[in-house]
């Protein structure tokens, strides 16, 4: 099945644009065609998949799509890649969000402009990096997909940033339109007893059904695992250095079965969905 997925968090820092760069890749890697869309205003994942001519320069731009004034067709500004395709970012965001915020229908222009027009027909998978913060964008982003992939560090920060998106952002989309969560992904881990305690405590709470199989507790005990999470791995900044998805970069990273157990979730619908 089709669908879109936006990668969020409202607090940064979390390794977001990495998964939402990988999760990507891995998508791609699995026989289907796929869209990064890159809503962050900072740009990372058009930089992190070598494309910051893109950001600083383009014209015309992802701000010509999100706009009430004879918006420009989207696949004017979608570039190619070798695995995946990529919507960059643009310098001017922030502005590009004072848009959306001031528009009746601002809200709409991603599943209008992007999603409805390239969904199934061009792309099986659109994957979006949304912006970091709550505001119009990443509003935009949840309601235009419907589907979201929360990654979180195990920090007591990350995870009230997660509860405060919940309550504030995830709940009232819910009320008006469908918004499934497919998966909370532990991101960045070090093997450490805080995060043991935050994964027990998640997996103790009505959360608990969207952490993945990779992810869960008991693996800290599991010698041959090497714990659970997506793990630190210096590879992943070194790639997005590099301009390089991880598979791209060291396709022998212990890391890509899970990015790939992550992408048979979206596949799916969900972590339980059989």
């Amino acid at each position: 099945m089709s669908r879109a997925v936006s990668v969020s968090l409202q607090k940064g820092g979390v390794g977001k644009t990495t998964i939402a760069i990988n999760l990507a890749d891995a998508l791609a890697a699995r026989d289907n065609d796929v869209l990064l869309v890159d809503l962050d205003q900072q740009g990372n994942a058009t930089e992190g998949v070598g494309m910051k001519d893109a950001y600083e320069s383009a014209n015309p731009n992802i701000g010509d799509v999100l706009t009430d004034d004879d918006p420009v067709d989207v696949r004017e500004i979608i570039r190619d890649r070798e695995v995946f395709d990529v919507l960059p970012a643009h310098v001017d965001l922030d502005d590009i969000e004072d848009r959306v915020r001031n528009s009746t229908f601002g809200v709409l222009w991603v599943r209008r402009r992007i999603i409805d027009p390239l969904l199934d027909d061009e792309y099986d998978y659109i994957v979006i990096d949304s912006p970091p913060s709550l505001g119009p964008l990443s509003d935009a982003a949840l309601i235009g997909s419907g589907n979201v992939v929360v990654p979180l560090l195990m920090s007591e920060p990350s995870v009230s940033g997660f509860e405060r998106m919940f309550e504030q952002q995830i709940g009232p989309i819910r009320r008006e339109v469908d918004l499934d969560i497919l998966a909370i992904v532990p991101n960045d881990l070090t093997g450490n007893n805080e995060e043991r305690r935050i994964i027990q405590n998640l997996e103790d709470s009505p959360f608990d059904k969207y952490i993945p199989q990779f992810a869960r507790s008991s693996l800290f005990d599991d010698a041959e695992s090497k714990g659970p999470g997506i793990r630190h791995r210096i590879a992943f900044s070194r790639a997005w250095r590099d301009g390089k998805t991880l598979r791209e970069y060291d396709p022998t990273n212990d890391m890509l079965n899970r990015l790939d157990e992550l992408a048979g979730i979206v596949e799916r619908g969900g972590v339980t969905d059989a």
